[in-house]
Formats: C-alpha cells, sequence, structure tokens
C-alpha cells in the first residue's frame, strides 16, 4: 500500500554542488529504497530546474531540485536498535561479525530485526544521512564475517571487486560423513528451478560455481574443513557439499536425510543445536579508497566450538587430521 506524497524542494549549493542526482537523493531520504528513488526520477517526478532528468546528472550550484515520492520507509532501512559486533568501522565500510538467527535483509515473513535494520540505526546515530550498501549476503543460520559499504562510491568499488573475484572469504564448517580427499575444488552450475524445492539447485544450464575445499580434521562421522568459494552463488557452499554427500551439519534444507539422524545423536545426548555449523571465518579485500589489501578473521562461536569437541570427545582414539 502506497503512503503519503511527500514534497519537497531544495536549493542547491557550494555543498552539493557536483554530487550526482541520485546519490544526493539517497542522501537526503536515507530510509527510501534506491530502486523507488530511481523510478521516481525516471518517471519525472524528480525534476531538476523543473526538468525531467536522469540519476547521473550531476548538481550544479543554484539547481532547484523538486522531488514528490512515495516516503514510505522500506522495512530494511527502518533503523532499530539491536547490538552490533562490529570488526571495523571508517568514513567508507564496516565490517560486521553476524550472528547465526539473524536475517541479513527483510523477507516476506520477517520484516524486522535484520541486520540491516541494525545496520540503519548505528548510521543514523553514528553518520546521519548514510545508508548501509550490502554487497554479499549470509544465510539467516550462517555466522560470520560482512562488509558493508557506507557510501555509494565506495559500493560501487567493492561490488565491483566481488564482480572480478577479487575478495577471499573462507568458512569453517562440519560436514557429514568422512572426506577422503585433503582438498578439492567442486565446480559444478548453479540455477533455479521453479517448480522444483529447493529452487536453487545443481543444473546443466545454471552458472559457473566453484568451492575449494580443504580438510582439517576428521571426525568418525564428520569431516571438519575450511572452505573458500571462487563465486559466490546462492546457497552455493551448502549445494555443493551436499552434492557430493557431505552436506553442512545443521542443514535440514539440503541434507534432510542426515540431519535428521544427527537430531536423534544429539538429542540422545541432550545437546540443542538449531543452526547451521557454517562460520565465515575470513574475509579479505582491498580497501575501496586506499586500495591496500586489508584481512578481518574471526574465531570459531563458542557454540560451534563445544559442538565440534562433544563429537570429538565421543571417539577421540579414530580422530585423524589429514595429510600435510
Amino acid at each position: 500500500m502506497a503512503g503519503k506524497i511527500t514534497r519537497r524542494v531544495f536549493h542547491i549549493d557550494a555543498e552539493y554542488a557536483g554530487m550526482r542526482l541520485d546519490h544526493f537523493l539517497a542522501r537526503q531520504f536515507p530510509q527510501v529504497s534506491r530502486v523507488v528513488l530511481r523510478r521516481a526520477t525516471a518517471e519525472a517526478r524528480v525534476r531538476v530546474n523543473r526538468r525531467k532528468s536522469k540519476s547521473n546528472y550531476t548538481l550544479r550550484p543554484g539547481d532547484v531540485v523538486d522531488v514528490e515520492l512515495d516516503a514510505t520507509p522500506h522495512p530494511a532501512l527502518t533503523p532499530e536498535p539491536i547490538p552490533l559486533s562490529i570488526v571495523f568501522e571508517d568514513e567508507d565500510i564496516l565490517v560486521v561479525d553476524k550472528p547465526a538467527g539473524m536475517l541479513v535483509y527483510p523477507n516476506r515473513t520477517t520484516r524486522s530485526g535484520t541486520l540491516m535494520n541494525a545496520l540503519c540505526d548505528h548510521l543514523q546515530r553514528t553518520a546521519p544521512g548514510l545508508r548501509p550498501g550490502l554487497i554479499h549476503r549470509l544465510d539467516r543460520y550462517t555466522s560470520g564475517l560482512l562488509v558493508v559499504a557506507k557510501h555509494e562510491r565506495a559500493h560501487r568499488t567493492l561490488a565491483k571487486h566481488f564482480h572480478q573475484r577479487l575478495v577471499t572469504k573462507k568458512y569453517l564448517a562440519l560436514v557429514h560423513g568422512r572426506l577422503d580427499a585433503d582438498a578439492m575444488d567442486i565446480s559444478l552450475p548453479i540455477g533455479w528451478v521453479a517448480d522444483a524445492y529447493p529452487h536453487w539447485q545443481i543444473v546443466r544450464e545454471g552458472r559457473e560455481a566453484i568451492t575449494r575445499v580443504r580438510v582439517l580434521e576428521r571426525l568418525p562421522e564428520f569431516t571438519f574443513v575450511e572452505i573458500e568459494p571462487r563465486t559466490g552463488r546462492t546457497h552455493q557452499i551448502r549445494i555443493h557439499l551436499a552434492a557430493i554427500g557431505h552436506p553442512i551439519v545443521g542443514d535440514a534444507l539440503y541434507g534432510k536425510r542426515q540431519h535428521e539422524t544427527f537430531l536423534k545423536m544429539i538429542e540422545e545426548r541432550g545437546i540443542r543445536f538449531h543452526r547451521h555449523f557454517l562460520h565465515a571465518t575470513s574475509l579479505a579485500f582491498r580497501h575501496p579508497r586506499s586500495g591496500e589489501w586489508v584481512r578481518f578473521t574471526s574465531p570459531l562461536p563458542e557454540d560451534l566450538r563445544r559442538l565440534l569437541e562433544e563429537m570429538k570427545a565421543t571417539s577421540p582414539e579414530i580422530t585423524e587430521s589429514p595429510r600435510r
């Protein structure tokens, strides 16, 4: 449902001269999605000097920007005072450590309590007028590191680096079964299948997807691994590990049969575990302003560490590390 139409007129002075129109609008309406702002500009509900303009128009001193739009906040851009674990922050980026169970972005059933809501609140208090720009995501029940852009320029640069595969991401995971190879590359295309569930699957006509896996430790019924996705397809790690018969522990979607067995096992031991054993432990990239190579790490969360130790304690005599 559309909200009340807002009309505002801005007189451009030296502060905003040289700024692109779309960047100016994003700063003036931080709780309105970029899609809505672009649509308003295309439909001439944003006019510069009484004329229809383009989103990439460069503002000049003396310009008059007349805006009419539905300024109803997008659910993702509604600030909510949710605690954040901030690993790094400067004027360009934020690196956060997302807990398992938190959505990155609202969906049809969850409209609040997401990482985006928390980020919007943080920026509203620390850098008014800026809003977070997502470059990549983590699944709800996956924890770990995410980099977020604080302005459009940083967002464009980081998005380009992700697209060019200049970003290194590493995960720690516990998978069902014992992997024989110490290291492997999984190269299986992933695509959307509309009439099946789950919709994201291995399909011949799908997009290229490559996942590198390195064994860290073998347990009787599980393998502890380090994973490096070389591409960024939806659910890539979960789909690839399930495709080779070793789904992620805790993943009921892609490893239903193994997950049911796992639940029975931990119930017998009085263990509660309701997430994926998948943690984004390392993130490295070139800083969007300086170009300096930066790297951030996050240790295995306590709940995952405890479960790993519990699984190792069951049969320690046959636990082994891979050959070096």
